[in-house]
């Protein structure tokens, strides 16, 4: 019943990331273009081992845009 719940309001979902912005940019041939961040409903399952792998790549990606943010708001070496 939940999972019901869930794809019935996707579109919902959809709308309101789309009312408030919710997207991200790519390049692609030499342009730049913005989508909106895609929801799923159904989530999805990821074996350990993958999550462990993306889990390296995510937490390098986040003290680098930690450590820029800081510069920016303070030695603004950048």
């Amino acid at each position: 019943m939940y999972e019901m719940d869930l794809l019935d309001n996707t579109e919902h979902v959809n709308r309101l990331l789309a009312r408030y912005g919710v997207k991200f940019g790519i390049y692609k041939n030499n342009t730049f273009q913005e989508q909106l961040f895609p929801f799923d409903a159904i989530p999805r399952v990821i074996q350990k081992k993958e999550f462990d792998y993306l889990e390296r790549g995510l937490k390098q990606r986040v003290m680098a845009l930690n450590l820029f943010l800081y510069d920016i708001y303070h030695e603004k070496r950048l």
